[in-house]
């Protein structure tokens, strides 16, 4: 069972008028080279994940550590809500923010998104010989509380019985889920589609050599990318059965 996801191409730049395009305008990509680089994440597993007292991690944070990894940067982690960080990055007190972040950000227009480097979907799944029904009225869907997910149960399917699920652990029936989840917890994709969603990083407006060269970096991890996803949402699964099976009944 293949997840669908593609890394885009990026647009690299090149070389006019005998002087090097793009530029930084904060002369950000020169500054982190070999200097701090400051990260604004938020918390979205298992994009990124913050655990009190430890530095992130997740795909995101993995990622970013290799892109410092190449241009000699350390890290300066910055955790906020995502208008904290937005309203930093637009003084340039930000480089970079993680976060499962996608095309479609509510910030999207004040900042700079990098071209997107995995793609996901939003679906139904089933548990493992079951069938969704063509018509969802009555029928009890899965969903977690207050998400997209859920939002978009309500628009598209406004006759259908949301039941919602603080863990996967909880889940017992069809449900409306991200793709990665859907194959964490051994679900069955049915290829009804909710959503598709281009992931992406925000760095500061303006700031173009340092875009291009996360861009071209992420081009590279792209497969790496949906390696780390998948692995990451697994381990989260079993931690949730885990904790499932030691809660009191």
């Amino acid at each position: 069972m293949n997840i669908k996801r593609t890394a885009v191409p990026v647009l690299a730049a090149l070389v006019a008028a005998g002087c090097q395009y793009p530029r930084d305008p904060e002369e950000t990509l020169e500054r982190v080279s070999g200097g701090t680089m400051y990260v604004g994440v938020v918390e979205d597993p298992p994009w990124v994940v913050l655990d009190e007292g430890k530095e992130p991690r997740g795909v995101e944070p993995t990622l970013i550590r290799e892109f410092a990894a190449e241009i000699d940067a350390e890290i300066e982690w910055v955790e906020g809500s995502e208008t904290e960080l937005a309203d930093a990055m637009r003084g340039f007190q930000l480089d970079v923010i993680v976060g499962g972040l996608t095309r479609s950000w509510l910030y999207a227009r004040e900042v700079a998104l990098t071209r997107p480097y995995v793609d996901t979907e939003i679906e139904f799944g089933v548990p493992p010989g079951q069938e969704l029904p063509d018509d969802l009225d009555e029928v009890e869907i899965w969903v977690e509380q207050s998400s997209e997910a859920a939002a978009l149960l309500q628009q598209e399917e406004g006759e259908a019985k949301p039941i919602y699920y603080d863990s996967l652990a909880e889940i017992q029936g069809p449900a409306l889920l991200d793709d990665y989840e859907l194959i964490a917890i051994g679900y069955e994709r049915t290829d009804r589609i909710q959503r598709d969603e281009e992931h992406a990083m925000a760095v500061p407006m303006g700031e173009n050599a340092f875009l291009v060269e996360l861009e071209q970096f992420l081009l590279d991890r792209g497969q790496e990318a949906e390696e780390l996803l998948d692995a990451e949402a697994k381990a989260d699964a079993a931690e949730a059965l885990r904790r499932a099976g030691e809660a009191p009944r």
